[in-house]
C-alpha cells in the first residue's frame, strides 16, 4: 500500500521498481464513473497484455478477466490513483479482498500495490480496511525530499543559497522541481512558472484540492487562514468563523493526511507533562507561498505576458517571508541536523517548535513565547535552536534574542540549555568572538 500527495512521485517509484517483465500497471481516471473506470481498466489490460478487449460492465467482469493473467509466474501488479478507480465507493475494496483471497493469492510470486493520492480515502478504507485487515505486507507513504536529493535537481548550476530560497518557495515535490530550469535565475523560473498567463503553478491550486476535497472552499479557508501564521484550533475556528469542534477538526486531519498542514504540540519539559495547546501550521511550501503573493495577484498573473512580476509583486516583503520560511526548511530536515549536531535519534526524547501562548490577562509571565526548534534529549539537556536565513551575517543582537528566549522557556535548573545558531549567511567576526553558542552552523547542515 503506498501514498502520499499529488505529484510527489509514486507513479515514478513504482514504474522504476517494475521488473523487467510480469508487470502490469494500470491507473485509474481522475473523474470517471463506475462504468468509465472499467473500461479504461479493459482498455489497458487489452494493451498490456497483447489480448483481446474484453467486454465488462462491472469490477467482477473486470477481474475475472485479469485472474488469468495472474495464475503464475512473477507478476507485479500496481492499482494507481485506486482511489478513482473506485470512485470514492468502498464497494470495491471488498471486491477486491474477495479476488485476493479466493484467486489471486494462489500465486504466491505475486505482488499487489494500491497505490493513491486521495489521502483520506487511503487512509480509511485501504490502509484501515477491516477487509484487507491483516493482508498488508508493506505500506510506504511517498513524502517530499529531504533538501540534499532535493538540491540534485539544480545539477551544481545554483549556490546553497538560492537552492534554499527555491525550496523555501516550492518545496521539494519532485513534480515542482522537474518544472525548474536550474540555467535559469529564482527569479526567472518564479516569473515563468508563477507570476506568467498559463505558468505551471497559476492553476496548481485548483488541481490538487479538487482531487483531495469534496468541499474545496472550506478546505481553502483554512489554508488560507493558516498562511498568515500557525494558530489553535481556537484561533483558527474564530478566524473562520465556525466552533473548533469535530467537523472542523475533521476537515484539519484530512489537511494533515494530505501532507498540506502539520499539527505541533510544545515540547514537554517535565517528563511528558505540560502545555496541551496544538499548534496548526501551513507545512506546504508552496501553498504557503501561493496564498501570500499569488492569491491576491492572481487577476494580474492570468494577464501577465513579460518578466519582472515576481520581484515586483514580492521586494518589499520576501527577505522577511524567508525569515519564517527558514524555520519550516530546518524542521522539515531535522534529520540532517541533527546528524549535523551528532544527536543520535536514542537520545532524543522530542523535538519541534516550542511555543507558549501569552497568558491570560493579569497573568504572568506576560509574554508569549516561541523557539525555531527546541530538543529534548537524555540527561536533562534542551538544544535550542535559532535558524537565521539573513542577507547578512548575523551580528551580536541575536544574543540579547536568544537570552530573552532561554529567560522566558524558564527550564528546570536540572536542565543544561545549549544555544545552536544556524545563520545561512555566517556570522559576524564579533559575534564568533563572543563564544555564546555551543554550535554555529551553515546551510552544509542542510545541503551536506
Amino acid at each position: 500500500m503506498v501514498y502520499g500527495r499529488r505529484r510527489v512521485g509514486k507513479s515514478t517509484l513504482l514504474e522504476e521498481a517494475a521488473p523487467p517483465s510480469g508487470g502490469l500497471l494500470f491507473e485509474g481516471l481522475e473523474q470517471g464513473g463506475l462504468r468509465a473506470q472499467v473500461e479504461h481498466f479493459t482498455d489497458q489490460l487489452a494493451q498490456q497484455t497483447r489480448s483481446a478487449p474484453v467486454r465488462a460492465t462491472n469490477w467482477k467482469d473486470a477481474f475475472d478477466a485479469l485472474s488469468p493473467h495472474l495464475a503464475r509466474g512473477r507478476r507485479y501488479v500496481v492499482f494507481d490513483e485506486f482511489p478513482w478507480m473506485a470512485s470514492g465507493q468502498t464497494q470495491l475494496v471488498s471486491l477486491l479482498k474477495f479476488y485476493w483471497d479466493r484467486v489471486w493469492k494462489k500465486n504466491p510470486r505475486l505482488t499487489l500495490v494500491l497505490c493513491g493520492s486521495v489521502a483520506s480515502f487511503m487512509v480509511e478504507h485501504v490502509l484501515h480496511s477491516s477487509a484487507l485487515h491483516n493482508r498488508k505486507t508493506f505500506e510506504l507513504k511517498v513524502d517530499p525530499l529531504p533538501a540534499p536529493e532535493a538540491r540534485q535537481f539544480f545539477k551544481g548550476l545554483r549556490g546553497d543559497v538560492e537552492v534554499a530560497k527555491f525550496l523555501m518557495l516550492l518545496g521539494s515535490v519532485p513534480k515542482y522541481l522537474e518544472q525548474v530550469d536550474p540555467r535559469e535565475s529564482l527569479a526567472a523560473n518564479m516569473d515563468r512558472l508563477c507570476f506568467t498567463k498559463n505558468g505551471f503553478f497559476v492553476n496548481e491550486l485548483e488541481t490538487i484540492f479538487k482531487e483531495q476535497f469534496k468541499v474545496v472552499r472550506t478546505y481553502e479557508a483554512i489554508v488560507a487562514s493558516l498562511a498568515r501564521g500557525g494558530r489553535s484550533r481556537e484561533q483558527l475556528a474564530a478566524s473562520l468563523g465556525k466552533v473548533p469542534g469535530g467537523g472542523l477538526g475533521r476537515y484539519l486531519e484530512n489537511l494533515e493526511r494530505a501532507d498540506f498542514i502539520k499539527t505541533f504540540a510544545p515540547v514537554s519539559l517535565d517528563n511528558g507533562k505540560g502545555s496541551k495547546t496544538r499548534r496548526h501550521v501551513l507545512w506546504d511550501e508552496w501553498l504557503r507561498f501561493y496564498f501570500t503573493y499569488m492569491q491576491p495577484n492572481l487577476a494580474a498573473i492570468r494577464a501577465n505576458t513579460a518578466r519582472g512580476l515576481f520581484d515586483s509583486l514580492t521586494a518589499s516583503s520576501v527577505e522577511s517571508y524567508f525569515g519564517l520560511a527558514f524555520e519550516r526548511l530546518c524542521m522539515r530536515n531535522i534529520e540532517s541536523l541533527l546528524k549535523s549536531l551528532a544527536i543520535s535519534a536514542h537520545e532524543t526524547l522530542g523535538y519541534g517548535p516550542f511555543f507558549r501562548q501569552p497568558p491570560r490577562k493579569g497573568r504572568a509571565p506576560a509574554e508569549g513565547l516561541q523557539v525555531d526548534i527546541l530538543i529534548r534529549r537524555r540527561g536533562d539537556v534542551l538544544t535550542l535552536v535559532e535558524c537565521k536565513f539573513t542577507s547578512s551575517p548575523v551580528d551580536t543582537s541575536v544574543i540579547r534574542e536568544v537570552e530573552r528566549k532561554v529567560a522566558l522557556l524558564g527550564a528546570p535548573r536540572r536542565y543544561t540549555v545549549e544555544r545552536v545558531l544556524i545563520s545561512a549567511n555566517g556570522v559576524t567576526p564579533a559575534l564568533q568572538q563572543r563564544a555564546y553558542f555551543h554550535r554555529t552552523l551553515g546551510l552544509d547542515c542542510l545541503l551536506p
